[in-house]
């Protein structure tokens, strides 16, 4: 199951729309440029993060499934040449609120040169990494924005993450909006930080943010648990099923495995045959050969 996001993509999403008409054409160079050499500066941080999952994606990527996404830059250095002015645009001309934390961009830049292929996130020139696999990318400035301050990117805020609203005349604005922390109020665990939960009287009700729960505790679904536990059929966290345990849906079984019948399973190898991208351990089962592959699927 994949529940993160790629790092600031969901912003970018938002806030590009008005911008595409004025980034600059691609250019054609076919040169690759790791992510490696001297240590990021803020300064240069946007260009070699853009090069980053350009270079990335053009690696795991064959030309068919860049088409089929409308990625259709000609090179990795096109990709990043668009990407990086779409980057700047967006900041309003490549300046963060906040404070520039070198060592945390150069994890970042080395996360996303390792990262899966099958992690990989392509909308047009739009590209991103599920951030379980990037975790010090958004970390790469302290933001300073405090909540309710006007933000550009997740980068700005002080905490977490920059929220576009449009209005009912659609004018669109933007504004920094932490989650919740333990005991503060939300609507679902959406708006709670990660590893708690929203603990609601009912759906319709406002609850609080509170840890989620160990083996046990009293449940009304999975998102109430543990991470690594489900909420079972006496409503109680339980641990999930290991190979080879009964089970009614893969939110049953342990990581790595999926819900086959009604046994959990081992989640296919490349080589191993499959119907769909769940069959597989790279959630990437190619069509023409009905076998797991680790090749990029796109979305």
């Amino acid at each position: 199951m994949r529940t993160h996001r790629p790092v600031l993509l969901a912003t970018l999403l938002s806030a590009v729309a008005a911008l595409m008409s004025a980034v600059p054409g691609c250019g054609d160079d076919e040169t690759r440029a790791s992510s490696g050499g001297p240590e990021p500066t803020g300064g240069d941080f946007f260009s070699r993060y853009a090069k980053a999952l350009c270079d990335r994606t053009f690696a795991c990527c064959d030309a068919a499934t860049r088409a089929a996404h409308d990625l259709d830059a000609s090179s990795a250095d096109a990709c990043a040449s668009t990407l990086e002015a779409i980057l700047v645009a967006v900041t309003g001309g490549g300046e963060v609120n906040g404070t520039f934390v070198p060592e945390k961009a150069e994890a970042c830049l080395a996360e996303v040169d390792a990262a899966p292929c099958a992690e990989l996130q392509i909308l047009g020139v739009l590209l991103g990494v599920n951030d379980g696999f990037t975790p010090s990318c958004l970390d790469a400035w302290d933001g300073s924005v405090p909540e309710g301050g006007t933000c550009a990117t997740d980068w700005d805020c002080a905490r977490d993450r920059c929220v576009r609203s449009t209005d009912a005349t659609g004018q669109t604005t933007s504004a920094c909006k932490a989650r919740a922390a333990v005991g503060e109020p939300c609507s679902s665990a959406f708006y709670c930080d990660e590893a708690l939960r929203c603990d609601q009287p009912s759906p319709s009700d406002e609850g609080t943010c509170a840890p989620r729960l160990a083996v046990g505790a009293s449940c009304k679904g999975s998102l109430d648990c543990q991470e690594e536990l489900r909420c079972g059929e006496d409503d109680t966290c339980q641990a999930r099923e290991p190979a080879g345990g009964p089970c009614a849906s893969d939110g049953d079984c342990v990581a790595g495995t999926a819900c086959d019948g009604a046994t959990c399973a081992p989640l296919g190898a490349a080589g191993a045959p499959c119907s769909a991208d769940s069959d597989c351990a790279s959630f990437a089962c190619a069509a023409a050969t009905g076998t797991c592959a680790d090749v990029c699927k796109g979305s």
